[in-house]
Protein backbone atom coordinates (compact mmCIF):
# COMPACT_ATOMS: atom_id res chain seq x y z
CA UNK A 1 0.00 0.00 0.00
CA UNK A 2 2.74 2.42 0.97
CA UNK A 3 4.62 1.61 -2.24
CA UNK A 4 1.58 2.44 -4.36
CA UNK A 5 1.08 5.74 -2.58
CA UNK A 6 4.75 6.58 -2.96
CA UNK A 7 4.58 5.97 -6.70
CA UNK A 8 1.44 8.09 -6.94
CA UNK A 9 3.21 10.96 -5.18
CA UNK A 10 6.16 10.66 -7.56
CA UNK A 11 3.86 10.70 -10.60
CA UNK A 12 2.03 13.78 -9.35
CA UNK A 13 5.33 15.50 -8.73
CA UNK A 14 6.54 14.59 -12.22
CA UNK A 15 3.41 16.06 -13.76
CA UNK A 16 3.83 19.18 -11.69
CA UNK A 17 7.38 19.61 -12.94
CA UNK A 18 6.26 19.26 -16.54
CA UNK A 19 3.76 22.08 -16.11
CA UNK A 20 6.21 24.35 -14.31
CA UNK A 21 7.00 27.20 -16.66
CA UNK A 22 9.11 30.31 -16.31
CA UNK A 23 6.35 32.75 -17.19
CA UNK A 24 8.81 35.59 -17.77
CA UNK A 25 10.39 33.51 -20.53
CA UNK A 26 7.00 32.76 -22.08
CA UNK A 27 6.11 36.45 -21.89
CA UNK A 28 9.41 37.34 -23.59
CA UNK A 29 8.59 35.10 -26.53
CA UNK A 30 4.99 36.36 -26.71
CA UNK A 31 5.89 40.05 -26.66
CA UNK A 32 8.69 39.68 -29.22
CA UNK A 33 6.57 37.65 -31.66
CA UNK A 34 3.52 39.89 -31.21
CA UNK A 35 5.37 43.09 -32.05
CA UNK A 36 7.28 41.59 -34.97
CA UNK A 37 4.11 40.11 -36.47
CA UNK A 38 2.31 43.37 -35.78
CA UNK A 39 4.92 45.20 -37.82
CA UNK A 40 4.27 43.03 -40.88
CA UNK A 41 0.50 43.34 -40.39
CA UNK A 42 0.73 47.12 -40.26
CA UNK A 43 2.97 47.18 -43.33
CA UNK A 44 0.59 44.99 -45.33
CA UNK A 45 -2.46 46.97 -44.29
CA UNK A 46 -0.76 50.19 -45.32
CA UNK A 47 0.11 48.74 -48.74
CA UNK A 48 -3.15 47.07 -49.79
CA UNK A 49 -5.62 47.87 -47.01
CA UNK A 50 -8.82 49.89 -47.15
CA UNK A 51 -8.49 53.65 -47.09
CA UNK A 52 -11.01 53.86 -44.23
CA UNK A 53 -8.52 52.16 -41.94
CA UNK A 54 -5.60 54.43 -42.77
CA UNK A 55 -4.08 55.92 -39.63
CA UNK A 56 -0.73 56.76 -38.13
CA UNK A 57 1.37 53.59 -38.62
CA UNK A 58 3.30 53.73 -35.35
CA UNK A 59 0.19 54.09 -33.22
CA UNK A 60 -1.62 51.34 -35.10
CA UNK A 61 1.35 48.99 -34.78
CA UNK A 62 1.69 49.56 -31.02
CA UNK A 63 -2.05 49.23 -30.41
CA UNK A 64 -2.65 46.09 -32.47
CA UNK A 65 0.52 44.37 -31.25
CA UNK A 66 -0.29 45.07 -27.62
CA UNK A 67 -3.83 43.74 -28.01
CA UNK A 68 -2.48 40.49 -29.51
CA UNK A 69 0.08 39.82 -26.75
CA UNK A 70 -2.34 37.74 -24.58
CA UNK A 71 -3.20 35.47 -27.52
CA UNK A 72 0.46 34.95 -28.36
CA UNK A 73 1.13 34.30 -24.67
CA UNK A 74 -1.40 31.45 -24.73
CA UNK A 75 0.11 30.12 -27.95
CA UNK A 76 3.66 30.10 -26.61
CA UNK A 77 2.49 28.48 -23.37
CA UNK A 78 0.76 25.74 -25.35
CA UNK A 79 3.88 25.20 -27.46
CA UNK A 80 6.13 24.86 -24.41
CA UNK A 81 3.77 22.46 -22.64
CA UNK A 82 3.34 20.34 -25.77
CA UNK A 83 7.10 20.19 -26.24
CA UNK A 84 7.54 18.98 -22.67
CA UNK A 85 4.86 16.36 -23.10
CA UNK A 86 6.15 15.05 -26.43
CA UNK A 87 9.90 15.43 -25.92
CA UNK A 88 10.29 15.54 -22.15
CA UNK A 89 11.59 11.97 -22.06
CA UNK A 90 14.41 12.76 -24.46
CA UNK A 91 17.86 13.09 -22.94
CA UNK A 92 19.28 15.26 -25.70
CA UNK A 93 19.18 18.93 -24.77
CA UNK A 94 19.42 19.89 -28.45
CA UNK A 95 16.31 17.87 -29.32
CA UNK A 96 14.34 19.42 -26.47
CA UNK A 97 15.28 23.01 -27.25
CA UNK A 98 15.01 22.51 -31.01
CA UNK A 99 11.55 20.98 -30.74
CA UNK A 100 10.39 23.77 -28.45
CA UNK A 101 11.73 26.42 -30.83
CA UNK A 102 9.98 24.78 -33.76
CA UNK A 103 6.64 24.51 -31.94
CA UNK A 104 6.81 28.11 -30.72
CA UNK A 105 7.60 29.29 -34.25
CA UNK A 106 4.83 27.26 -35.87
CA UNK A 107 2.11 28.13 -33.37
CA UNK A 108 3.17 31.77 -33.18
CA UNK A 109 3.24 32.04 -36.97
CA UNK A 110 -0.19 30.38 -37.22
CA UNK A 111 -1.63 33.03 -34.90
CA UNK A 112 0.06 35.82 -36.84
CA UNK A 113 -1.12 34.47 -40.20
CA UNK A 114 -4.68 34.11 -38.91
CA UNK A 115 -4.58 37.70 -37.65
CA UNK A 116 -3.24 38.94 -40.98
CA UNK A 117 -5.83 36.96 -42.96
CA UNK A 118 -8.67 38.33 -40.83
CA UNK A 119 -7.43 41.90 -41.31
CA UNK A 120 -7.07 41.34 -45.05
CA UNK A 121 -10.59 39.90 -45.31
CA UNK A 122 -12.02 42.92 -43.49
CA UNK A 123 -10.09 45.30 -45.77
CA UNK A 124 -11.41 43.49 -48.85
CA UNK A 125 -14.97 43.77 -47.56
CA UNK A 126 -14.60 47.52 -47.12
CA UNK A 127 -12.99 47.93 -50.53
CA UNK A 128 -15.69 45.87 -52.23
CA UNK A 129 -18.35 48.05 -50.64
CA UNK A 130 -16.58 51.19 -51.86
CA UNK A 131 -16.23 49.79 -55.37
CA UNK A 132 -19.93 48.94 -55.47
CA UNK A 133 -20.89 52.43 -54.29
CA UNK A 134 -18.68 54.12 -56.89
CA UNK A 135 -19.94 51.82 -59.64
CA UNK A 136 -23.58 52.50 -58.76
CA UNK A 137 -22.92 56.25 -58.77
CA UNK A 138 -21.30 56.18 -62.20
CA UNK A 139 -23.95 53.80 -63.55
CA UNK A 140 -26.69 56.19 -62.47
CA UNK A 141 -24.99 59.03 -64.34
CA UNK A 142 -24.48 56.85 -67.41
CA UNK A 143 -28.13 55.74 -67.44
CA UNK A 144 -29.25 59.37 -67.33
CA UNK A 145 -27.32 60.20 -70.51
CA UNK A 146 -29.07 59.74 -73.83
CA UNK A 147 -27.95 56.80 -75.91
CA UNK A 148 -26.64 54.82 -72.92
CA UNK A 149 -25.79 51.24 -73.84
CA UNK A 150 -26.40 48.15 -71.73
CA UNK A 151 -23.38 46.68 -69.98
CA UNK A 152 -21.66 43.83 -71.73
CA UNK A 153 -21.61 40.36 -70.24
CA UNK A 154 -18.54 38.83 -68.63
CA UNK A 155 -16.34 39.88 -65.74
CA UNK A 156 -15.71 43.52 -66.59
CA UNK A 157 -16.06 46.78 -64.75
CA UNK A 158 -16.69 46.31 -61.05
CA UNK A 159 -16.28 42.52 -61.32
CA UNK A 160 -12.80 42.90 -62.75
CA UNK A 161 -11.89 45.53 -60.16
CA UNK A 162 -12.98 43.25 -57.31
CA UNK A 163 -10.98 40.39 -58.76
CA UNK A 164 -7.87 42.58 -58.98
CA UNK A 165 -8.38 43.73 -55.40
CA UNK A 166 -8.78 40.16 -54.19
CA UNK A 167 -5.69 39.08 -56.11
CA UNK A 168 -3.71 41.85 -54.44
CA UNK A 169 -4.78 40.68 -50.99
CA UNK A 170 -3.97 37.04 -51.78
CA UNK A 171 -0.53 37.99 -53.07
CA UNK A 172 0.15 40.17 -50.02
CA UNK A 173 -1.01 37.38 -47.69
CA UNK A 174 1.32 34.87 -49.33
CA UNK A 175 4.23 37.28 -48.97
CA UNK A 176 3.30 38.01 -45.35
CA UNK A 177 3.14 34.28 -44.57
CA UNK A 178 6.72 33.76 -45.68
CA UNK A 179 7.91 36.85 -43.84
CA UNK A 180 6.13 35.81 -40.65
CA UNK A 181 7.64 32.32 -40.67
CA UNK A 182 11.18 33.57 -41.26
CA UNK A 183 11.03 36.52 -38.88
CA UNK A 184 9.38 34.48 -36.11
CA UNK A 185 12.07 31.82 -36.38
CA UNK A 186 14.75 34.50 -36.09
CA UNK A 187 12.98 36.08 -33.10
CA UNK A 188 12.55 32.73 -31.33
CA UNK A 189 16.22 31.86 -31.79
CA UNK A 190 17.22 35.33 -30.63
CA UNK A 191 15.14 35.08 -27.44
CA UNK A 192 16.50 31.58 -26.83
CA UNK A 193 20.01 32.99 -26.78
CA UNK A 194 19.06 34.84 -23.59
CA UNK A 195 16.26 32.73 -22.11
CA UNK A 196 16.72 29.28 -23.63
CA UNK A 197 18.02 27.76 -20.42
CA UNK A 198 14.70 28.62 -18.78
CA UNK A 199 12.53 26.66 -21.18
CA UNK A 200 13.16 23.32 -19.45
CA UNK A 201 13.21 23.57 -15.71
CA UNK A 202 15.54 21.02 -14.18
CA UNK A 203 14.61 19.17 -11.00
CA UNK A 204 16.04 20.99 -8.05
CA UNK A 205 17.43 19.42 -4.95
CA UNK A 206 14.79 21.00 -2.76
CA UNK A 207 12.02 19.61 -4.97
CA UNK A 208 13.45 16.14 -4.62
CA UNK A 209 13.72 16.62 -0.88
CA UNK A 210 10.06 17.59 -0.71
CA UNK A 211 9.06 14.43 -2.60
CA UNK A 212 11.07 12.21 -0.28
CA UNK A 213 9.70 13.98 2.77
CA UNK A 214 6.10 13.73 1.52
CA UNK A 215 6.49 10.02 0.74
CA UNK A 216 8.06 9.34 4.12
CA UNK A 217 5.22 11.20 5.85
CA UNK A 218 2.54 9.24 4.00
CA UNK A 219 4.24 5.94 4.67
CA UNK A 220 4.62 6.80 8.36
CA UNK A 221 0.92 7.63 8.66
CA UNK A 222 -0.15 4.44 6.89
CA UNK A 223 2.14 2.25 8.92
Amino acid sequence: MSTVVGRAVERLDERRRRTQVYWVTVASFAVAIAYVDGFWLTSMQGAVGAIERNEEPLGRWLRDSTLMVPLFFLGVSAAVLLARRWFGHRRSWVVKVGATALLVTVIGSAIGIAETAASSAYDYRLQSRDLTSVHQFHQTIADAKPGATAPTSGCTGICAEKQLTLASHVKALKLATGLLLVSNLVVVLWVMMFRGDRLWRSARADDEARVVEARSTVEAVLV
